[in-house]
């Protein structure tokens, strides 16, 4: 089966942060928003998340000033 490199390159990253969130998943997202945070933080971007109408309730997140390293 052909893979797309691009989507080979998404499934290595995928693969690498489920494992370090030891296959948690609230681990996982609270892992990629502060992914999400350095990357606007060294490139000066602003990423806008989509808002959760109904499914599963939010999971908390760190705000961005409480993610910042002290």
């Amino acid at each position: 089966m052909m893979i797309n490199p691009l989507l080979e390159a998404k499934y290595k990253v995928q693969r690498k942060l489920d494992e370090e969130a030891r296959h948690n998943i609230t681990e996982y997202a609270k892992n990629s928003h502060r992914i999400v945070i350095d990357v606007e933080e060294q490139y000066g971007v602003k990423f806008k998340y989509g808002l959760l109408q109904g499914g599963h309730s939010l999971i908390c997140m760190e705000s961005s000033q409480d993610a910042k390293p002290s």
